[in-house]
């Protein structure tokens, strides 16, 4: 769980970082793949664990929750990359239905770590 949460901030950093740097149209459309599959994989993980009770309810669900958190990021001034985002969150999606005894408490304990990062640091911008 750690080498997946470390690969996401990784992800999350690239991401951020592509908008800074003029990217090739594969570069934005994989990046924005990444940010799908980090906000959401780590959303719908969260909503999964919530659903199981090993983590809090909130009024809205986490997957709400990065639907506006994305919705809010400002475009890198090239073509709409949201489709490739939401790739990178439907592919994590189907991955953890998939894998859904994988979440255990302590499993579900690294998400909500993971999850209150992003927020917090979508809240930042």
């Amino acid at each position: 769980m750690k080498k997946l949460l470390s690969l996401g901030l990784i992800m999350w950093g690239s991401a951020a970082n592509a908008q800074n740097a003029p990217a090739t149209a594969t570069q934005a459309q994989g990046q924005a793949r990444q940010l799908g599959i980090l906000v959401g994989g780590t959303a719908t993980q969260y909503d999964l664990c919530v659903k199981k009770g090993f983590l809090a309810k909130s009024d809205q669900s986490a997957e709400e929750t990065a639907t506006s958190i994305l919705g809010r990021m400002p475009a890198s001034g090239g073509p709409d990359q949201s489709a490739y985002v939401q790739e990178g969150w439907d592919m994590m999606k189907k991955e953890i239905s998939t894998h859904e005894s994988f979440y255990t408490q302590e499993k579900c304990a690294g998400v909500g770590k993971e999850w209150a990062k992003i927020v917090a640091t979508a809240r930042k911008k």
